[in-house]
């Protein structure tokens, strides 16, 4: 299977900078980059979303524009989508399941959960 992960962020902060640099300014420029790519959409009527495609052998993840009125442009809060095409289905979605993400209260306690067990890994 091949996995294509998409860049949230551009290139240039792949450069290593201090926790208070981050927090003072670099948030706020990341903001700045995401509110231009939500504007831009907004005036052609697309959304942002991020989106898993997975096609035969490959996997795709990433910030997609979407139309407002798709299924997935319609998502609100933390819900999650899974549209189903086939070679039949191509143009419209044969199936379209959705529900209840996470949230953020479950999604923070599994971070959580998550550091706490990567701190078993260095002793």
């Amino acid at each position: 299977m091949t996995l294509r992960l998409r860049a949230c962020i551009l290139k240039k902060w792949h450069l290593v900078l201090c926790l208070e640099e981050f927090l003072g300014s670099g948030l706020l420029l990341l903001d700045k980059g995401i509110k231009e790519r939500v504007s831009k959409a907004s005036l052609s009527g697309y959304v942002l979303r991020y989106v898993c495609v997975i096609e035969a052998s490959r996997c795709e993840v990433g910030i997609q524009e979407l139309a407002k009125d798709s299924p997935l442009g319609r998502l609100r809060g933390s819900d999650n989508v899974l549209e189903i095409y086939s070679r039949c289905y191509n143009d419209q979605p044969l199936g379209v399941i959705q529900g209840a993400g996470a949230g953020n209260d479950t999604t923070a306690a599994g971070v959580l959960a998550d550091i706490i067990d990567i701190q078993d890994l260095f002793p």
